[in-house]
């Protein structure tokens, strides 16, 4: 059988000509990985940065990294400064800056010196930005702007300090929340915790040897929340306060009492149809998220989504 030949010619190779080498377009330097140092920027108090950190690290070990905060960056000198400390000690870059120019002088320098960066705000924004069809203003005066939101948020923490362990019960009637449980059932941080974020909160300290104050009996509905914690815990906690304060053992940590207390301020609660949240090995975001959940609250009163406090 005959054999046809093909009469189309093999495409030609291009031979490197001696000592110098075939060049083509350089890929991109990898990023590096392994640090242990992250540098959070920010244009403002950096409190946004701080907590969305703080809550993603949680999934990972405590010694996973070091973090350091470096605020209110509003010139060029100042983010060059912050890139020579980076250029010092590398480490990856997160950041919730307002301004463009900047997110993108970040990203630039990130990418020359191969570190990561993670842009906290610039999804979001974009985001905003789609579903308004507005252009975001760029403004670093209107995240801490003094409004009335503003007044009303500083005037819950004024009155909720005004109002912390059965202090102002004249005007108790006036909180959007009281918290009522026995001592070292976490009243006072989490009334200061909601009154962050708005919310005018009262808090009343019960005792099994005193009468409750006609004030708290008195609220309307919807007003109250009654706090209990595990006896056990209860008494660990107790213990370690009465030895600060030299009490030696006394009825305030002993648990016989201490159960007969929880068990009456539970009875207290169903008396007056309360809810009650057991507070046992909870943190205080958790356990003011679930107020404001029993209470079906809608949010403090405010005519727009305020900034952070200072």
């Amino acid at each position: 059988m005959a054999t046809i030949k093909s009469t189309r010619k093999a495409p030609r190779v291009a031979k490197p000509r001696a000592g110098k080498p075939v060049t083509g377009p350089k890929p991109p330097a990898p990023v590096t990985r392994g640090l242990k140092e992250i540098y959070v920027l920010s244009d403002s108090t950096g409190n946004l940065a701080r907590h969305m950190l703080a809550a993603m690290l949680t999934q990972f070990p405590p010694d996973a990294a070091r973090v350091h905060f470096r605020t209110f960056i509003r010139s060029e000198q100042r983010l060059d400064e912050t890139f020579a400390q980076v250029r010092d000690h590398p480490g990856g870059i997160c950041h919730a800056m307002v301004s463009p120019a900047f997110k993108t002088r970040i990203a630039d320098f990130c990418q020359s010196a191969n570190l990561p960066h993670h842009d906290l705000t610039g999804g979001l924004v974009d985001f905003l930005s789609q579903v308004t069809d507005l252009a975001p203003r760029g403004d670093l005066r209107l995240i801490h702007r003094i409004n009335e939101d503003y007044k009303r948020r500083i005037g819950a923490i004024e009155y909720t300090i005004d109002h912390d362990d059965g202090l102002g019960l004249d005007t108790l009637a006036d909180a959007d929340i009281v918290l009522a449980g026995v001592s070292r059932t976490g009243k006072t941080p989490t009334s200061i915790y909601l009154a962050q974020q708005g919310y005018r909160v009262a808090n009343v300290a019960l005792a099994i040897e005193v009468a409750p104050p006609k004030e708290l009996l008195g609220l309307p509905p919807g007003k109250a929340v009654g706090l209990v914690i595990n006896p056990q815990q209860l008494v660990m906690i107790r213990e370690r306060r009465a030895t600060g304060w030299n009490l030696g053992r006394t009825s305030y940590d002993d648990p016989a009492h201490v159960a007969r207390e929880i068990a009456w301020a539970r009875q207290l609660f169903a008396r007056q149809n309360w809810p009650v949240l057991d507070v046992t090995d909870q943190a205080i975001e958790e356990t003011a998220g679930k107020i404001v959940q029993a209470l079906n609250l809608k949010g403090p009163a405010r005519s727009a989504p305020g900034g952070d406090l200072p």
